[in-house]
């Protein structure tokens, strides 16, 4: 930005300041001081002179020591916010992947209970056969033993 140059009146006084600033940033400045100048001169009971001056340089040194502690404070606690938002954000991170590892999981869970129930009934199907065919055997071992006996009653031979 090129330098620009303002018109002030500080206590009566005009100068003509030059800055880095915009005019009317420049102009706010000169004011603030102003205001600061007829504050001392008037707590003072006094007329603006060197003594107000030294006085209120040192009322203003006084307030931006006291912005800059709290800009220094302020900082602080943004960085410490940034942190604290960076782990809460991977925080959310690492949740939301643990949902979706678990969905997964869950409908891994569920294909594989599919399989394990249709395996279950087809083992169901199976025991259901072999009960059947163990009862048909008994049924005909009876059949047999009667037979059996039928055969030896017929030939004469005693039952054991």
């Amino acid at each position: 930005m090129d330098k620009c140059r303002a018109d002030v009146t500080i206590c009566g006084t005009d100068y003509v300041l030059s800055g880095n600033k915009s005019e009317e940033k420049i102009k706010e400045i000169a004011k603030y001081v102003d205001d600061e100048l007829r504050r001392t001169s008037k707590a003072l009971n006094s007329n603006p002179n060197y003594r107000c001056a030294v006085l209120t340089a040192i009322n203003i040194a006084e307030k931006l020591m006291e912005n800059s502690d709290l800009l220094l404070k302020l900082q602080t606690e943004n960085h410490q916010l940034d942190n604290d938002v960076k782990h809460y954000i991977s925080l959310w991170e690492n949740a939301k992947k643990q949902v979706t590892d678990l969905k997964d999981q869950m409908s891994s869970n569920s294909d594989q209970q599919v399989l394990d129930s249709e395996k279950y009934r087809s083992l169901e199907a199976k025991c259901n056969e072999m009960e059947n065919a163990y009862f048909e055997l008994q049924m005909e071992n009876v059949n047999l033993k009667n037979e059996l006996r039928s055969l030896k009653k017929f030939r004469g031979e005693n039952e054991y």
